[in-house]
């Protein structure tokens, strides 16, 4: 299994080679921003994080990791971490700048698109590799959805979008809440520690990578209208998501 989810790690790393060329459209953009812009920096540290871990986790981190979820640091503050990775902090977002954009700022409405479509895409790759590769949980192996993890990747793709839109005053906070998430589900003994640097990997690298996207076409005045439709779900959500540029 180790060996799958180090194959799965490295064909991202070579795609992120040929993503250049699939560029023509704002789908393709967003898609691969995470390769095509500055975002690219963090799929590789996070990759290589998530590799190094899956290396020597059965030698080194699994006794820590099970220290923790034995003796349960966060005790009953960890049903926190497991509200704020069920993307309602990205929902929180995009209603206050949608308010905010209601009421004249000119970057609310394509702020709150953003984050959603940070939240969707990054799912959506979550959501395809948890169905691939069919980790079992740990300590429950009727549950085959454990990498990489779904909380970690909402929780980062908010943390991360945060960061690049507003800087680190709101960033650091948003990546504080993030980083809650991910130790929440190792304290609640529903992840691994890789499944929660390839969740963070992947939410960082698409709220980094759409805000990146997002800040290039208002630099060049590319704002046209339209409407673009992505799948949305993870272990908690299923649904379409619309999102409507203006």
């Amino acid at each position: 299994m180790h060996i799958l989810k180090i194959t799965a790690m490295l064909a991202f790393l070579f795609t992120s080679t040929l993503a250049q060329a699939w560029n023509s459209t704002d789908l393709k953009n967003e898609a691969f921003s995470p390769f095509t812009t500055s975002a690219r920096n963090v799929f590789y540290v996070g990759a290589g994080l998530t590799i190094t871990v899956l290396i020597f986790e059965d030698s080194i981190i699994d006794y820590a990791q099970k220290d923790l979820s034995n003796d349960k640091p966060l005790g009953s503050f960890s049903k926190f971490g497991d509200l704020a990775g069920q993307m309602i902090p990205n929902a929180i977002y995009a209603i206050g700048q949608s308010l905010a954009g209601a009421n004249g700022d000119e970057l609310g409405y394509l702020r709150a698109i953003g984050m959603l479509k940070a939240s969707a895409y990054s799912s959506a790759v979550t959501s395809a590799l948890k169905y691939a590769i069919r980790e079992p949980r740990p300590g429950a192996t009727t549950e085959r959805n454990s990498f990489p993890s779904g909380h970690s990747t909402t929780a980062f793709a908010f943390g991360g979008y945060i960061f690049e839109e507003h800087g680190w005053k709101w960033g650091i906070p948003a990546m504080g809440i993030a980083s809650f998430v991910g130790i929440s589900r190792i304290n609640d003994n529903r992840h691994y520690l890789h499944d929660v640097l390839a969740g963070m990997t992947i939410g960082m690298m698409y709220g980094v990578g759409i805000s990146k996207v997002d800040q290039e076409k208002r630099l060049a005045g590319d704002e046209e209208a339209g409407i673009t439709f992505l799948p949305l779900f993870d272990s908690t959500t299923r649904g379409l998501a619309l999102f409507k540029e203006f």
